[in-house]
């Protein structure tokens, strides 16, 4: 199976009523003020000896891993909510996941323009719609409301639009190296930080290159890393990581 599709084949039975009023789980949720939610980045760990397949019977656990307040000198402090989510199938683990959650107190979020310093060695454009927006809530079960309720992204939280979603942009990015994947690799694991929100209708370039060492780009035992990065209608860096890759069991 492709690499991130995990993020929407294990939807979250959660019964309408127990949704925050924003559309979101509750019981990841810290009380309030604490109410509007972005998602913040993470970890996804890939096991190469045993992937995802079509067909097998494959179960997922979540947990909450950590909760910490983040203090801030400009503004009201964080709440960083860490989630660790593992998946089996009937030969063991698969894949790993760290999702990190930051909640704040709402506020008008303003949108950095931090441009990336280096040129990509490959990159793809496109931009995002409410149709795609819409398919991906409903394929990952995802009803947090500012990505399908215009009127609540805009009236409420305060964003000009539509947001795009966090995992839908980790995913983008994901398919976007596995187009330009060596022969006989596979990925390892992908860490990764959401540093501006992208917003429907307007163009986003997803961005990769091979990082450098002294030797190369690979290490001793095959080892390459991979920049990734997704950039907005300004320039502007949007998400950012670095993915791992190896050679494929059968090859190392």
């Amino acid at each position: 199976m492709a690499h991130g599709a995990h993020l929407v084949y294990f939807p979250s039975h959660v019964n309408e009523f127990q949704l925050s009023p924003d559309g979101y789980h509750a019981d990841e949720a810290p009380p309030d003020p604490f109410c509007q939610r972005v998602w913040a980045g993470g970890l996804i760990e890939f096991n190469t000896f045993n992937p995802l397949r079509v067909d097998d019977l494959t179960s997922q656990t979540k947990r909450i891993d950590n909760v910490a307040i983040k203090e801030r000198s400009d503004a009201d402090p964080l709440v960083l909510v860490n989630l660790a989510l593992e998946m089996h199938n009937t030969r063991g683990h698969c894949v790993t996941e760290y999702r990190n959650l930051a909640y704040m107190k709402p506020i008008d979020l303003q949108r950095k323009t931090v441009k990336h310093r280096r040129e990509p060695e490959f990159s793809h454009e496109l931009t995002p719609t409410e149709i795609m927006l819409f398919r991906y809530s409903a394929l990952s079960w995802n009803s947090h409301r500012i990505h399908y309720d215009a009127v609540y992204a805009q009236n409420v939280e305060r964003h000009p639009g539509l947001l795009v979603h966090g995992p839908l942009t980790c995913t983008l990015l994901l398919q976007l190296l596995q187009t330009h994947m060596p022969q006989h690799m596979a990925l390892k694991s992908f860490d990764y930080r959401a540093v501006s929100p992208m917003y429907c209708q307007q163009p986003v370039t997803l961005n990769g290159r091979w990082i450098q060492d002294a030797l190369g780009t690979r290490t001793s035992n095959g080892t390459q890393l991979c920049e990734l990065w997704a950039a907005n209608n300004n320039g502007g860096l949007a998400m950012k990581g670095v993915a791992t890759i190896v050679p494929l069991p059968s090859v190392q």
